[in-house]
């Protein structure tokens, strides 16, 4: 999985001319000695070794931590706003891209396909992820377990730096003494927008770890489309003929996406087999 991201992401920035990918080591903060010890023991194991790094780190000034810290590597970040308006901007320069609020009531569906209006396909996939998620697609999908998160962007006394320190929640420096710390996580509340808990919960975290002064800027809350087994949903849907379904990656959408669109489109191309774990069908009973 790992491999095909590094591939894939790197190879769409090429594709668009647009940079949106950030090779980024996360910095995992200890709690305790044990987990210190813990860290080294599985640096030196051939499955962890090239994912984390053997030596305990200092860390950044005004980060509080008594244990010391464990640098992750071959980790990264996409700035996913970018990503999307440079894919989009590029598919439309080719004719290959029309925005518009589909329509399932105007899709045919006939023995080798579907039409929907001058267009013709074996297929349409829905990535529609949490308005799926939460019953706001006319395509009815079973199985999810949506998920609320709320990060908050705050400006820092002192700058942190190309950091993301992982302890408990992160915090990405995003240059200007500005990070953005996050995640929360709700199971209620998906239309109700930010809430000053959470906002609370997160402002409190800040405090723990860093030592000076800083202030809240912005407050955001989305949804993660997960699904009941923390699996995703991959494969026809179990109901409407010729239709796919492309959905279900949760908080792990960046790292699994590349991976998972590469075998659904290989499915397609070669008849490569698909992830019998991620097919929709289980959900049904």
């Amino acid at each position: 999985m790992m491999e095909t991201l590094q591939r894939v992401y790197p190879a769409m920035e090429n594709w668009t001319g647009k940079k949106f990918y950030h090779p980024l080591p996360i910095r995992r903060v200890f709690h305790s000695a044990g987990e210190q010890n813990q860290w080294i023991a599985h640096s030196d194991h051939p499955s962890f070794s090239p994912y984390l790094n053997e030596s305990i780190s200092s860390l950044p000034e005004h980060i509080i931590a008594a244990h010391g810290s464990g640098i992750m590597k071959q980790t990264g970040r996409i700035k996913v706003k970018a990503m999307l308006a440079a894919v989009r901007a590029t598919l439309k320069a080719s004719g290959n891209f029309t925005e518009e609020k589909f329509n399932w009531s105007q899709l045919e569906s006939h023995g080798d396909g579907i039409k929907y209006g001058s267009l013709g396909a074996h297929a349409v996939i829905s990535c529609e992820g949490a308005q799926t998620a939460l019953r706001e697609s006319k395509l009815e999908v079973t199985g999810f377990a949506p998920v609320k998160g709320e990060v908050i962007t705050v400006k820092l006394e002192k700058d942190l730096g190309k950091e993301c320190i992982h302890q408990g929640h992160f915090m990405i420096g995003e240059g200007n003494h500005e990070a953005l710390v996050g995640a929360t996580y709700a199971w209620e509340g998906f239309r109700d927008g930010p809430s000053s808990i959470k906002r609370a919960e997160l402002e409190e975290h800040v405090r723990k770890v860093w030592d000076g002064s800083f202030e809240t800027l912005t407050h955001k809350a989305g949804v993660r489309p997960a699904v009941k087994d923390r699996k995703p949903l991959i494969g026809p849907h179990p109901k409407e003929k010729n239709v796919w379904i492309f959905n279900g990656m949760g908080s792990r959408a960046i790292l699994m996406t590349p991976y998972l669109a590469e075998n659904l489109a290989e499915h397609f191309m070669y008849g490569t087999p698909l992830l019998e774990e991620c097919q929709p069908q289980r959900m049904v009973k």
